[in-house]
Parts: C-alpha cells; sequence; structure tokens
C-alpha cells in the first residue's frame, strides 16, 4: 500500500513539473520571498546582503516573467 502511495505521488510531481503555472508560481514566490529578505537585510543594516537579495529578486521575477510570455 505504501509503495503505491509512493508511485502515485511520483507520478503527480512529473506531471507537475511538465506545468508551466507551477514554475511560474515557485519563482514569483522565490522572488517575494527574496524582496522580503531584502528589506529584512536593510533593517539589519547588512547592505550587500541586500543588495544580493534585490538582484535575486529581480532574476526570479524576470524568468516567471519570461514563462509567462512564452
Amino acid at each position: 500500500m505504501e509503495n503505491l502511495v509512493l508511485l502515485i505521488i511520483c507520478l503527480l510531481g512529473l506531471y507537475l513539473i511538465t506545468r508551466r503555472w507551477v514554475w511560474k508560481v515557485g519563482f514569483w514566490i522565490g522572488g517575494l520571498a527574496a524582496a522580503f529578505s531584502t528589506l529584512a537585510s536593510i533593517f539589519h543594516f547588512q547592505i550587500l546582503a541586500a543588495l544580493g537579495f534585490f538582484f535575486l529578486a529581480f532574476i526570479c521575477w524576470g524568468i516567471a516573467g519570461v514563462i509567462s510570455d512564452s
């Protein structure tokens, strides 16, 4: 019974990674997390980390935008 549940979960995972909306949502949430991390780094005066998170947020949102356009 456990093997059947594992097989169903694996098949569902394979199906989901082929869907465009899953990747779009994933990169959008990643960009949002990086944006909040940017704010947290600014509040804690970690300026280099804030810059890194800032660029990471725009990279994630850029990838999500490219996925949406294609």
